[in-house]
């Protein structure tokens, strides 16, 4: 069914929570419209399997670029640690705004497909195969969104404490200065996990 379709269906039965409170959907309708908002989950679906490859890749590649870096150093023209901050802070920006693509535009449009497709199932339990619902039961909180959260986390966190080790390694005398550094580092993980976080709760 295209979107035409679609819409001129939900123009043609006016109002569609009415109609599913009186229960007066054809099963054919019925089913044009539940097929139709799997179609909307595949395709969002789709394109956060896509972000996520990208984070992954990203985070691989600057750890590659790192390891390249320390092992030639003779030819890098400028101090190896500083380029390894670099390298890490660059990564950590990018998985950020990956992070804020994926579960702040993307999820959010797949979560209100999703939605729609919980509520349709719970209105016509004797039609409509449970799996939604059952997705939710099987999932603490109703949702994966808080473990791919873990995972950017964790991707950070893991360039933060390498770009940490290289503040030490570029200046080893000056205690007080990379201590201050590590403790900013610190309090910006703490806050990047509570903003992660807050931002990973969903409601049926």
């Amino acid at each position: 069914m295209n979107t035409n379709a679609f819409r001129l269906l939900c123009f043609q039965n006016l109002n569609a929570s009415n109609i599913m409170n009186r229960k007066d959907l054809s099963f054919d309708q019925l089913m044009e419209i539940y097929n139709h908002i799997g179609e909307e989950e595949r395709h969002f679906n789709s394109l956060e399997l896509e972000y996520r490859k990208l984070a992954s890749h990203w985070l691989l590649v600057s750890l590659g670029a790192i390891g390249f870096v320390l092992s030639k150093k003779e030819v890098v023209p400028i101090n190896i640690w500083i380029l390894v901050i670099g390298i890490c802070v660059a990564a950590s920006v990018g998985i950020l705004v990956i992070w804020y693509l994926d579960m702040k535009v993307y999820h959010e449009l797949l979560h209100a497909a999703f939605k729609e497709g919980v509520k349709l199932e719970r209105e016509f339990p004797h039609y409509l195969p449970q799996i939604r619902n059952n997705m939710i039961k099987s999932q603490s909180g109703g949702d994966i969104i808080k473990r791919v959260m873990l995972y950017y986390f964790f991707s950070i966190l893991l360039l933060v404490f390498i770009a940490n080790i290289a503040v030490w390694m570029f200046f080893p005398e000056k205690l007080w200065w990379c201590s201050g550094i590590n403790f900013i580092s610190a309090f910006l993980i703490i806050l990047i996990f509570k903003v992660l976080r807050n931002n990973s709760i969903r409601e049926f």
